[in-house]
């Protein structure tokens, strides 16, 4: 370690722990004025600067050290959270427009910016291309964290999501391309092509094997272990592939994709809410860290002297952003026959194009010999300050104006029947525990009138309402999957199937094309059906027996159809609730239950089907949960020391899996 270093790290971890406070301070006043905290933080920044303080941390962020902060250390980071975070299903039903966004639109609005700055401002026409790619590309810590703020509709948010994760690795590998061939090397368009290509299907190779790998072992860890695991695959997927000289962003995006498509099945309730924690208070951190440093690093003198140019380069950002995206995105939606995007969702895309420390971390680590490199610097430094002071802060405005916030009457339907349940369960406790109090009770009265008003000022038709009811009931049987295969009485294929198939019917139901009697069987995409099929083939323990597999997949539905049904049966109580209506939603899952318990029977006459060892083999599974959750109970109330509680449950384990041997 060098002398400068050991002098000047202890110093700069102080003052991080410190800003690190002054954000969470910062966040509690940006939630109070409605300003998104990234936009407060980078302020600050810039503020602590222009009045001098001297902090050891700006040093570490001067020049390239953004870049190798950026990274090294927050990049996967945020990369992996988000991709964590990300729906798969959404993600690969719109990856066509959103490979498009991040290639195709990157690449147009960079040529757009760097002929226009070309032309204007002189800036020779390689330098402008390389200040195009890297200001084009939207930042994933910018976007993610503004519009996960916001709140916007699903389908919007994979959207944007996904072309920032994504277009940030397409924007470092043209990068690396373009200074390469600002420094004097030829590259003819075809090497450059087949570079990309390498670099990035590289890196997304990599990550989805490392992905896939690391969640096969998920069931095996416990709770601190697997989170230990995941932030080790985070790393090891980006750092690897940088070694090996591919896209180590496409590794950990893929690595998170991969892991986050598998996670309902292959890990538990406790350790899916520990890792969706785990990450989300990592992104907290690295976010706030990182819009802080993006403050530091901001070289004001530097702006204030390129004040034109920087109006100039702000303006052909602005423009370039809706001419790549519009056209392309009418395009696609013609040429492929992609989900309609919408205007409104299309505007968002445009004015959601934030840009942050990625683009102000590359534009830093250029080379200090590079013509016009000062400029572009300060181009970038005031077009991010204008796209997080303008574009940021409005956002929430332009998606409220255009109703994308709005909810649906189907969803305020819901809201007030569950504020009516919540009433009725809040007196009912009060009363069972002998607590009833008069203010109270006059509060829980106009709570319970307001709901009756939403109630009354719904007007769903009566099909409108049959949907309502049955979406209802389809979440119902899509948690009795889940917590069957958390209790372990689901293999893994099976709750895959069985998600993928409740998800494709509550799409149906969304869109009002529900098939009663073509459902309950799962279109699994090419990659699902190819695994089942592989799963099938292989012997046991690494493959399945899919008959028995089936059995199983009939069970879990007569199951959840029955819940639903029981579940249901309880909007008859409520007000402004149509008996029609729940007859009508009733009757599809008990049309399922039915169904269900037909072709069990006759899986039971089949002689491919042991039904007395698989439900052996399930009572095996349910009393080691059992077991388990009393021990673990036993342990948090202090009655059992972890030690003897585990010496406890591999005695009950050993006896349990001795039945039948």
């Amino acid at each position: 370690m060098s002398d400068q270093l050991a002098h000047g790290l202890p110093a700069a971890l102080l003052e991080v722990s410190l800003l690190l406070a002054v954000a969470v301070l910062v966040g509690l006043v940006a939630q109070r004025i409605h300003i998104p905290i990234t936009v407060v933080l980078a302020v600050v920044g810039v503020l602590l600067v222009e009045l001098g303080a001297d902090l050891a941390t700006t040093s570490f962020v001067a020049g390239a050290g953004l870049k190798e902060l950026l990274l090294n250390l927050f990049l996967p980071i945020l990369i992996f959270e988000a991709a964590l975070g990300l729906s798969t299903r959404e993600f690969m039903r719109n990856l066509v427009a959103i490979t498009g966004l991040a290639t195709v639109a990157l690449v147009i609005s960079a040529g757009l910016v760097g002929v226009g700055l070309n032309v204007i401002l002189g800036i020779p026409l390689v330098v402008a291309l390389l200040f195009g790619v890297l200001i084009s590309a939207t930042d994933p810590v910018a976007v993610v964290a503004i519009f996960r703020e916001v709140g916007v509709p699903k389908r919007l948010l994979t959207i944007v999501e996904g072309e920032s994760l994504l277009n940030d690795g397409v924007a470092i590998v043209l990068y690396s391309m373009l200074l390469t061939v600002a420094a004097g090397h030829s590259m003819t368009i075809s090497e450059g092509v087949t570079e990309f290509i390498v670099v990035s299907v590289g890196g997304l190779l990599l990550g989805a094997v490392a992905g896939t790998l690391a969640v096969l072992l998920l069931p095996h860890l416990p709770r601190l272990p697997a989170a230990a695991f995941s932030v080790a695959i985070a790393y090891s997927t980006f750092v690897l592939a940088e070694i090996w000289h591919v896209s180590g962003v496409m590794a950990t995006l893929a690595a998170g994709v991969a892991i986050g498509g598998m996670l309902e099945s292959r890990a538990g309730e406790s350790v899916r809410d520990l890792l969706h924690e785990l990450w989300e208070s990592l992104a907290f951190i690295a976010n706030a860290l990182l819009f802080l440093f993006i403050g530091l690093a901001l070289d004001f003198a530097l702006i204030r002297e390129n004040l034109a140019a920087i109006g100039v380069g702000v303006v052909a950002v602005l423009v370039a952003r809706p001419l790549a995206v519009i056209p392309l995105m009418i395009f696609l939606e013609r040429a492929t026959r992609i989900p309609k995007v919408g205007n409104r969702n299309s505007a968002v895309v445009v004015w959601g194009g934030l840009r942050g420390g990625v683009a102000l971390a590359l534009a830093l680590a250029l080379p200090q010999d590079l013509a016009a490199r000062d400029q572009i610097v300060a181009l970038t430094g005031g077009v991010v300050m204008a796209t997080l002071l303008v574009n940021a802060t409005t956002i929430s405005f332009a998606v409220h104006a255009l109703g994308l916030d709005k909810p649906t009457p189907a969803e305020l339907y819901l809201e007030a029947l569950g504020r009516f349940a919540a009433v009725n369960a809040a007196r009912e406790k009060l009363r069972e525990l002998d607590l009833e109090d008069d203010l109270v009770g006059a509060h829980l009265d106009v709570a319970e009138a307001d709901a009756r008003d939403e109630l009354s000022r719904s007007h769903l038709s009566h099909e409108a309402e049959v949907q309502v009811l049955v979406l209802r009931g389809l979440h119902i049987e899509r948690e009795t999957y889940q917590g069957l295969a958390d209790a372990g009485l689901l293999p893994p294929i099976a709750t895959r199937t069985l998600l993928q198939e409740i998800d494709d019917e509550i799409e149906e139901v969304e869109v009002g094309e529900l098939r009663v009697d073509a459902a309950r069987r799962a279109h699994l995409p090419w990659y699902g059906r190819a695994h089942r099929w592989l799963l099938g083939v292989m012997p046991e323990p690494l493959g399945v027996d899919l008959t028995e597999v089936a059995y199983i997949e009939v069970s879990a539905r007569r199951l959840a159809a029955g819940n639903a049904v029981k579940e249901l049966e309880a909007f008859r109580d409520l007000p402004q609730v149509e008996l029609g209506c729940v007859d009508g939603a009733v009757a599809t899952f008990v049309h399922w239950r039915d169904s269900a318990a037909e072709r069990l029977a006759v899986l039971e006459e089949s002689e491919e089907v042991d039904r007395v060892q698989l439900k052996r083999r399930q009572a095996k599974a349910l009393g080691h949960i059992a077991a388990a959750e009393v021990l673990n109970e036993m342990v948090m109330t202090g009655v059992l020391s972890p030690a003897v509680a585990e010496q406890a449950a591999q005695h009950v384990s050993r006896e349990i899996g001795e039945a039948g041997h």
